[in-house]
């Protein structure tokens, strides 16, 4: 009888443990569910699209290198790049990076941006 007791009483404690620590891991996913959306509310930048010119691109893998290098910038959610054009189009969120940025970049991998232009 008392073993009984014991297993009841140690399987009541778990079970309330178990129940416990849902109700707190729901609450920590609620709250945090909140903040991203308070956060996301309060820094949603505009979206701007640009073509910015690029010299010095002579062949598909510089095509690919200046688009892999702009899209992997934060804030970039798109690019396209013309070999034929010697152009950049890029679609950007403007609290997170900034033309400039953008053209320091292509800068940096050897190739010449030149002024960016607003694309329409």
């Amino acid at each position: 009888m008392i073993n009984i007791k014991s297993l009841l009483m140690k399987l009541s404690s778990s079970v309330f443990m178990v129940i416990a620590i849902t109700f707190t891991s729901c609450a920590q996913q609620q709250n945090k569910t909140e903040q991203v959306a308070e956060k996301s509310h309060s820094q949603i930048g505009t979206v701007q699209k640009i073509k910015i010119p690029v010299e010095g691109m002579s062949c598909s893998a510089c095509q690919s290198n200046v688009k892999k290098t702009i899209k992997s910038m934060d804030g970039v959610s798109a690019v396209e790049v013309s070999l034929e054009n010697k152009m950049a189009y890029v679609t950007y969120d403007t609290l997170k990076v900034k033309p400039a940025q953008i053209q320091e970049a292509i800068n940096n991998k050897g190739y010449k941006a030149g002024k960016p232009e607003k694309d329409k």
